[in-house]
């Protein structure tokens, strides 16, 4: 059976991406992560990441000639490694803002999605993200909030190690709830041509939803990124049942 199609499962656009990050107790974050998947660790530390961005112009194999509704998402997400060394995400939650793509997510991939009310404010020097949880079970909000760098750094470039480590993630885990391994799926798309952020900011609860403890200060590290067009693969099931489970 011919699989080309879900290698490229889905085709959509991210736009403009806030993505704050924190350096998190190991142990904590460890608790967090199912067994088969372990911390990746930069120079020692454990991350986890706030990111909110635009979703456009998707579409979904084999029915691309069906358009979406473009959406918003806010997610929580550390950065790990599977037992064969590949390095990729694990997302703790991600709230969206299309019930139908949270069903989606949830149903395809495992994925920890949540339906949630967002709101998007962009100003020509600052941007912020509101979102509120609209969950009986897991109820949470999100702020986020960044100036842009003005002047000569307006157009720096964040290529330092670290900026790569926590940018260049090009595969995610997720596990289905009837599942006793994680599943993964690529993403693929140009790097990042991120700015670093001198000034952002994020209140919520976000992380003590996921068991926890919420930032006492500032994200370490910021980022904004215009956006780019991105590609994902379908569910490592998919190709499994395809008869080509070794797809990578």
């Amino acid at each position: 059976m011919r699989v080309g199609w879900l290698k490229r499962f889905m085709t959509q656009r991210w736009e403009d991406l806030l993505l704050l990050h924190w350096t998190v107790p190991q142990d904590s974050l460890r608790a967090t992560l199912p067994d088969d998947l372990e911390l990746d660790l930069f120079e020692g530390e454990a991350w986890a990441s706030v990111v909110g961005f635009k979703l456009t112009n998707l579409r979904i194999s084999p029915l691309q000639w069906i358009p979406w509704s473009d959406f918003w998402e806010v997610n929580l997400r550390t950065y790990v490694r599977n037992r064969q060394g590949q390095k990729g995400v694990w997302f703790h939650s991600l709230d969206s803002s299309d019930l139908l793509a949270v069903f989606g997510a949830r149903s395809l991939y495992g994925l920890s999605y949540h339906y949630a009310q967002i709101h998007c404010s962009r100003k020509p020097k600052s941007m912020a993200y509101h979102s509120r949880r609209k969950s009986f079970l897991k109820t949470a909000k999100a702020e986020i909030f960044a100036e842009f760098p003005s002047g000569k750094n307006n157009s720096a470039h964040a290529d330092s190690p670290l900026d790569r480590f926590l940018l260049e993630r090009y595969r995610f885990w997720a596990r289905r709830s009837f599942s006793s391994v994680s599943g993964d799926a690529q993403v693929m798309h140009r790097p990042y041509d991120a700015q670093e952020l001198g000034l952002a900011s994020y209140h919520g609860g976000l992380f003590e939803s996921q068991g926890l403890k919420e930032p006492e200060t500032g994200p370490v590290v910021a980022h904004y990124c215009k956006g780019f067009e991105v590609e994902a693969s379908a569910p490592s099931w998919a190709f499994a049942m395809a008869g080509h489970a070794n797809h990578r």
